[in-house]
């Protein structure tokens, strides 16, 4: 037996006389039906409004008319060409708009077809429901809402649709042709850029879609357009490590990628409709009704935001901090002896530190003191070709993107499973380096320490603080290890930003052409310049990372929270000058053993973190589902099972690894 509440409010959509009342009465009528309480409810109420339909010729008439006179009057265009895409609202300003709309929702014409999703889609749920509707369900329903004549029974619809194809055009072809990216693009002049065809082309495809004798080629032409379009979007990418990028130009870039794909949906839709297929139409339904719901959230607008921002961060690769990744067993073995080199340094690094803590400084000036301690410690290593362990380069996560972009499938999970394995080997490798050297190194300098003054480097008091504090249970080492990895993440991000700006705004360049060159010589200049090119990155690393860690351990003292900063061999410097202090007695104490223990902890924690927060930064840009960063994970612990020598040991051969292009990984899979 028919619904009553169906049938009432269908029989009062086909009374309305006005658009304003065939809008509201549309959207209460589908309202009732998407809103139900339980997805079975939905089902059953679904099916009987088209079952009503379909017996009752009547109303079904009346129902056309109604219907066809509504989809007449509206105005599509604003639904078509902006929904779901990415906006360029400030973040603060759009969250604020997105809050107020909560409360009281701006108006909206009447005859905006935005007004009927966003009555109806109004919850995720509801969205759920439209998205997984069954296949023969959704074709008995467009058989009622959509003419059988199609688009030559509503003619307004299709010019909406043709007028949405020629804005995104529009936009595509206005971001296309900026400077930004003409300087990173295969074509320099605004003629020549596909963007700029791109205009020409969508009004040749549109003008041969309204002629009676419609070209069969004209839809092939145009999507060799937008093929276009896309090559040039992969040059401007791909040149990116020779001039740099801003937040601007990704989202330029990120933008045009979503109109081209929505100018794709709806040149499908528009040259399916003669042939009757839905396919093309559902597709784009589905974007619809999907981005309209995301443009009324806050959750969408934040994650599009930290998207942008995670595409920012890992776009530019970088030219500095490849040694820290060993590639072929040659450069693993130059890793060794560069991470016993910075092991001997840190043990001064760690001497200097331990004597600015005894002082017991006010907190800003002994943050400071430890910071500078840090930093020239750092820049004394990158100088040297000395090694940190767990210390990042700037180019991980753009090179962990690099994979995820390039790749799909097997072939992905492959490359970035061969790319932990190396960062894992190289940073072993020089956390071990770094701990044989600085325990090495902390023994010799309290023997020489106490020949030249006849006393212990460290007090008592400061010795029995050191082990204490790298307890791995009754103190907080894990979480402040782990921290660490944090601020070694950040660091890396820094250094690649400030590398990055230097090349955006052309720095080097500059540098190259000041004036100064006139007094003490170009050549000097241009030296200067490439050098400065060369370590910017690095050296910002290095001095941020050394005030983070300086810094940090302060503020949280200022604020009351007991948290430090663990780094493995910082901390290994640390508890070698406490264990040298008592000598081979050390050995027969349980602190010891368990400030050890608090050692491997940290690394695994400084390494783990840095390198998670890198890998999810990269898989967030590209917008890689939680299904596939599952199947990744899963992949990756069955390597570690499978051969897990190669995750400690360089077993592959000394060719450097290459990422596949996407042809290649294709072939491959197959």
């Amino acid at each position: 037996m028919p619904d009553i509440g169906l049938r009432e409010r269908t029989q009062a959509f086909c009374d309305a006389e006005t658009l304003s009342a065939r809008t509201r009465r549309a959207s209460g009528l589908f309202a009732y039906i998407w809103t139900r309480p339980t997805d079975r409810g939905f089902i059953v109420a679904l099916l009987r409004f088209i079952r009503l339909l379909e017996q009752d010729r009547q109303l079904r008439a009346r129902f056309d008319a109604a219907w066809q006179d509504m989809l007449s009057e509206l105005n599509s265009i604003p639904l078509f060409a902006d929904a779901g895409l990415p906006a360029s609202y400030a973040l603060l300003h759009e969250a604020f708009r997105r809050l107020f709309q909560r409360l009281l929702p701006s108006a909206r014409e009447e005859s905006d077809t935005a007004r009927l999703f966003t009555a109806v889609f109004a919850s995720r749920k509801s969205v759920e429901r439209f998205l997984y509707l069954d296949n023969s369900t959704f074709i008995r329903l467009a058989r009622i809402l959509w003419p059988r004549t199609g688009l030559d029974a509503v003619p307004h619809v299709g010019d909406d649709v043709r007028q949405s194809l020629s804005l995104l055009a529009t936009r595509v072809a206005g971001r296309g042709v900026t400077a930004a990216v003409r300087q990173r693009g295969s074509t320099h002049n605004v003629e020549g850029s596909p963007f700029y065809q791109l205009v020409f082309a969508t009004e040749g495809f549109l003008q041969a879609s309204v002629e009676s004798d419609t070209d069969p080629h004209a839809l092939e032409r145009w999507f060799a357009a937008v093929h276009a379009c896309r090559n040039e979007l992969i040059q401007v990418r791909l040149h990116m490590e020779d001039a740099g990028v801003s937040t601007a130009l990704v989202f330029d870039l990120t933008s045009m990628d979503a109109s081209l794909d929505r100018m794709q949906l709806l040149a499908s839709t528009l040259a399916a409709d003669s042939q009757q297929t839905l396919q093309p139409a559902r597709q784009l339904l589905n974007i619809l009704v999907a981005g309209r719901l995301e443009d009324t959230q806050l959750g969408p607008l934040i994650r599009q935001n930290l998207n942008l921002l995670a595409r920012k961060t890992v776009e530019r690769t970088g030219h500095s901090g490849e040694h820290y990744v060993a590639n072929t067993r040659r450069e693993y073995w130059q890793m060794w002896l560069a991470a016993l080199g910075g092991g001997l340094l840190t043990v001064f690094t760690a001497a200097f530190k331990l004597r600015i803590i005894e002082h017991e400084w006010p907190l800003f000036v002994e943050g400071f003191f430890i910071g500078t301690d840090y930093a020239i410690s750092f820049i004394l290593l990158q100088i040297f070709g000395l090694a940190l362990a767990t210390k990042q380069p700037s180019m991980t996560a753009a090179a962990f993107a690099g994979i995820v972009r390039e790749n799909r499938g097997v072939s992905r999970w492959s490359k970035i499973a061969d790319f932990a394995a190396r960062i894992s080997r190289t940073q072993l490798a020089a956390a071990i380096g770094n701990v044989i050297a600085v325990c090495l190194g902390a023994i010799a300098f309290e023997q020489l320490w106490h020949r030249m003054f006849l006393h212990s480097y460290l007090p008592q008091q400061t010795a029995k603080h050191v082990y204490e504090t790298l307890h791995p249970f009754t103190s907080g080492t894990g979480i402040d290890a782990a921290i660490t990895g944090v601020l070694l993440w950040a660091a890396a991000v820094v250094g690649g930003w400030c590398e990055n700006f230097a090349i955006y705004n052309r720095v080097p360049a500059a540098i190259a052409q000041h004036p100064l060159g006139l007094k003490i010589g170009v050549r000097h200049m241009q030296r200067f310049a490439r050098w400065f090119e060369n370590h910017i990155a690095s050296w910002s690393t290095s001095i941020v990372l050394g005030y983070m860690l300086g810094f940090f351990p302060e503020v949280a003292r200022f604020f009351g929270l007991p948290l430090d900063v663990r780094h493995v061999t910082l901390n290994s410097g640390m508890l070698a000058l406490a264990a040298a202090r008592y000598g081979v007695a050390s050995f027969g104490h349980h602190w010891f053993y368990f400030a050890v223990a608090g050692i491997g902890m940290t690394f695994v924690l400084n390494l783990g973190v840095s390198f998670a927060i890198a890998s999810i930064t990269a898989l967030r840009a590209y917008n890689v589902h939680h299904q596939e960063r599952v199947k990744i994970l899963k992949y990756l612990l069955g390597q570690i099972i499978h051969s897990p020598l190669r995750f400690i040991f360089p077993i592959d051969s000394d060719r450097p690894p290459s990422i596949l292009s996407t042809s290649e990984a294709a072939e491959t899979e197959s």
